[in-house]
């Protein structure tokens, strides 16, 4: 399932990672009107979210007659949702009949963000979304991607090392560094405070082993706390944008 939120505000656009990134749901962001005809073509996303909590909605308006107006069917076919803030009867009267299905409060939860969208979602297509937690690949020989990881081991209290090879909202693969009694992991064991920095973040995270094979091992995170959930969904969401 793939959303593409048009907003030019900075907390708007945060409100969206925070809410989609841990569901499972792939989030564009385009900030300038230029760029945002392109990007719906090139990217063909499920739902469009159109900002208009400064209520610019004549600007917004032109947005989706042009989107409507596409010759290309799966084009029109795409499901556009207003992000709005105080709203008149006539305002969304006019918007439902160039094409809106859907309006979300500036006010609204995360946690309904991600039901609304994946109800909607459901509602167009008869089917549920396929919801998959997107991952980003690093590169520890480059300088700008090497994150190092510690833990102890519960087992034998051994220090353990390693750079993450790759990362998503759901765990994190790791190629360990370093000598250590190879009894010191195991799967299915449960590591509590891993830490290792995300641009500029501490990050402490209990993790479950569910791989382990040499100096490699693969971890899903448990038990996250609400800062470090957000801090992994900008993390991915911003290596993603930049690609």
């Amino acid at each position: 399932m793939k959303v593409l939120v048009y907003t030019q505000s900075y907390f708007v656009r945060n409100i969206f990672v925070t809410s989609l990134i841990p569901n499972g749901i792939n989030l564009i962001h385009v900030e300038m009107k230029d760029a945002l005809f392109a990007k719906v073509e090139n990217e063909n996303p499920d739902i469009i979210i159109l900002d208009v909590i400064r209520e610019d909605f004549d600007e917004v308006f032109q947005i989706i007659k042009v989107l409507k107006s596409n010759p290309k069917e799966e084009v029109k076919a795409i499901a556009i949702v207003l992000l709005v803030g105080g709203i008149s009867k006539d305002y969304i009267t006019d918007a439902v009949k160039l094409g809106v299905l859907g309006f979300i409060k500036s006010n609204a939860t995360k946690e309904f963000i991600s039901e609304y969208l994946i109800k909607l979602y459901e509602k167009l297509k008869g089917v549920p979304p396929l919801r998959k937690f997107a991952r980003v690949s690093l590169n520890p020989s480059n300088p700008n991607d090497k994150v190092g990881v510690k833990f102890r081991s519960p087992i034998n209290s051994q220090l353990i090392i390693g750079v993450i090879k790759d990362i998503s909202y759901g765990g994190m693969a790791v190629e360990l560094v370093g000598t250590f009694p190879p009894d010191s992991i195991a799967v299915a064991l449960e590591i509590k405070n891993v830490q290792f920095m995300l641009e500029g973040k501490d990050i402490n995270v209990d993790m479950v082993v569910v791989a382990y094979q040499k100096n490699f091992c693969a971890f899903r995170f448990v038990n996250m706390a609400k800062d470090v959930q957000d801090a992994i969904s900008h993390f991915i969401f911003q290596r993603l944008a930049s690609i």
